[in-house]
């Protein structure tokens, strides 16, 4: 068995810590291999944002039907889904008041990490 450490996830700047720093952090306690899964995700968000930020400079392109934001917003979901069930209870909680995991208001959904 892999044992769990400490890591610090800054979503914004898309990277995990083993020290904490000044900038905004998550505190998740997880395994070598669930860290180099997230660091996964924040790679995607970051190929995501740069494939959007070509369309934000075009004033008339709505970014309400816009794939390249689509796909960005679902895989920050994802990250935030994956340190939620890493996290911390500080974590948790703090993601629970950011009120963006539409899982964890409904009481069907059986994931380990999700309460009921």
């Amino acid at each position: 068995m892999t044992e769990k450490q400490t890591y610090y996830v800054s979503i914004s700047g898309k990277r995990v810590e083993p020290e904490p720093s000044i900038n905004d952090q998550l505190t998740v306690t997880a395994t070598q291999a669930e860290i180099s899964e997230l660091q996964q995700l924040l790679d995607q968000i970051q190929r995501d944002d740069e494939k959007t930020q070509f369309r934000a400079p075009i004033p008339y392109k709505s970014a309400d039907n816009d794939k390249a934001t689509d796909k960005f917003n679902e895989d920050i979901i994802k990250v935030y889904e994956a340190v939620y069930a890493l996290g911390t209870a500080e974590t948790r909680d703090h993601i629970r008041q950011m009120n963006i995991l539409n899982k964890l208001h409904d009481s069907d959904y059986d994931y380990p990490g999700y309460e009921r």
